[in-house]
């Protein structure tokens, strides 16, 4: 099977779909794997690194597709990029609904492309191997990310994280008690600061406080535990998910306006719509905006700040996955593992996930093996 992995376009993204080693594993194989010229500069894989692996370097994004039969991506294609898909194609990326179309989605459908969303692959109930991987990795980043905005010369509050004799910790509200949140909660705590998690789930808060030995501090989410903690939050994290479909917002306009003057928020489900009603997408290379006196970062792509790690993580999931496909054909593979099959959402053209058909207004069809 022909393989391409084109560069990323999306400003700042620097993670690769797969690295080195995993071209060398689906060459030895017997596949063709085409990468793009300079796809692996952000994450600091060479050309020459590639094709020592065995693979071809092309020079444009039309032969990394045309050329191809499977196509592997971090982001999900782009609108010029679907005027270049070849009909028949096979996709692999974040399906990242923040930049999903309708649009988009209609031209894949038009050239009868099937599509795997790598954040939908469950391998078991509740258990995205993906999101997980991103979570960690993002969650380990936050700390670093806030200490930063906390900065007066970023415009912050000029605020250290951890607390000093006789000085209090800075205080860290974060929303979701997920993968993403168990980890910045844990990272913020060694740090010094005083941590509240909110979440809908007793059984999750619960889980936490075990995990974290109660050095921290939990709530139900409800209109009043979101007002009372916003207001001493000096760190707000969103972090919640939900796949297939965007995020709820939950932080209305009306809390971030009652939240101290140069409080910093991450809105780190921005990349599913964000939870935070004063959030809009920004970049690597300019990640902060100010509305109403507090900070907003709300970068989509944080593990992208982190590439090489997260391309590695990304590459050892994905890898056996590709090569499943590539020695056996989609519908055969599918057929045999039940994990890839939930991470299906367009099957020859037609959309085969209920959830992405409800969200965009398509036309569902069950998918049959």
């Amino acid at each position: 099977m022909n393989i391409g992995i084109p560069r990323e376009t999306h400003p700042d993204e620097n993670r690769i779909s797969l690295t080195a080693e995993g071209a060398y594993t689906l060459v030895k194989e017997g596949h063709t794997v085409f990468v793009e010229h300079g796809a692996g500069e952000g994450c600091g894989f060479s050309d020459d690194n590639f094709q020592q692996m065995g693979g071809q370097i092309v020079f444009s994004s039309d032969e990394a597709f045309l050329r191809s039969n499977l196509v592997l991506k971090v982001m999900p294609p782009t609108r010029e990029e679907t005027e270049i898909i070849p009909d028949g194609l096979t996709l692999f990326s974040f399906m990242q609904l923040r930049f999903q179309t309708k649009e988009i989605l209609l031209r894949l459908m038009e050239r009868d492309v099937t599509a795997f969303g790598i954040e939908l692959i469950e391998s078991s109930p509740g258990y995205r191997p993906f999101s997980v991987a991103m979570s960690e990795i993002a969650g380990n980043m936050l700390p670093q990310i806030a200490g930063r905005f906390m900065q007066s010369d970023q415009g912050g509050q000029g605020i250290a994280i951890g607390g000093f004799p006789g000085i209090p910790p800075s205080v860290v509200v974060i929303l979701g008690a997920g993968n993403l949140g168990t980890q910045a909660a844990g990272y913020f705590l060694s740090l010094g600061a005083q941590v509240i998690v909110l979440d809908e789930s007793l059984g999750h808060l619960r889980l936490l406080e075990e995990k974290l030995k109660g050095k921290l501090i939990t709530s139900l989410t409800n209109s009043y535990s979101i007002d009372r903690a916003l207001k001493i939050a000096d760190v707000f994290i969103g972090a919640i998910f939900h796949p297939g479909g965007k995020t709820p917002v939950v932080i209305k306009e009306s809390n971030v306006k009652k939240m101290k003057p140069r409080a910093l928020i991450i809105d780190a489900s921005i990349d599913q719509g964000g939870c935070v009603e004063t959030s809009h997408p920004t970049t690597l290379s300019d990640p902060v905006f100010e509305k109403h006196g507090v900070l907003h970062y709300c970068v989509p792509n944080i593990p992208s700040a982190a590439a090489r790690t997260a391309s590695h993580a990304l590459g050892n999931i994905l890898l056996p996955f590709v090569a499943e496909i590539a020695r056996n054909g989609v519908l055969e593979a599918c057929r045999e593992d039940p994990i890839l099959r939930t991470g299906l959402y367009l099957f020859e053209g037609k959309c085969v996930h209920r959830g992405i058909a409800e969200l965009f207004d398509l036309p569902y069809e069950e998918f049959t093996c």
